[in-house]
């Protein structure tokens, strides 16, 4: 992935680059129409907006799409979930799920008679320890 950023932000440079080398030097500003000068009229920039085009794509890359591959795995993980399940919540408590609603679930938290049920959103669910153990088995 590294290489790829590396590859692209290299092109853009070399494509944001307008013109040769000055002939009057590196302060000096080039004569209309000579080899190192900027073309009159046109669009002088084009580089630099291929340059920033280079660079949203490779945000979309590094940022956006793992965060949305990431939150579909979450959304089928939270969708996945049934009775029985043992969960985890982002607020660190383990239990079982009693009972499935639309938006919310049943945690039965403790064991024997001092266990408690709470009810949860769904979202609150961080991790399926059920379903982890299953697909760690099936490796």
């Amino acid at each position: 992935m590294h290489r790829i950023v590396l590859l692209l932000t290299t092109a853009a440079l070399i494509l944001a680059q307008e013109g040769g080398p000055n002939p009057g030097g590196p302060g000096a500003p080039a004569a209309p129409g000579a080899p190192g000068a900027a073309p009159q009229g046109g669009f002088q920039g084009w580089g630099m907006l291929v340059f920033l085009g280079l660079m949203v794509l490779m945000m979309w890359f590094m940022v956006i799409r793992p965060q949305k591959k990431e939150e579909k795995r979450r959304k089928e993980m939270v969708d996945s979930t049934k009775r029985g399940d043992e969960v985890v919540t982002i607020g660190g408590v383990h239990g079982t799920i009693e009972a499935v609603g639309e938006a919310t679930v049943d945690v039965r938290i403790g064991k024997g008679a001092e266990s408690v049920v709470a009810t949860f959103n769904k979202g609150a669910i961080s991790s399926n320890l059920t379903n982890e153990r299953a697909a760690s088995a099936k490796k």
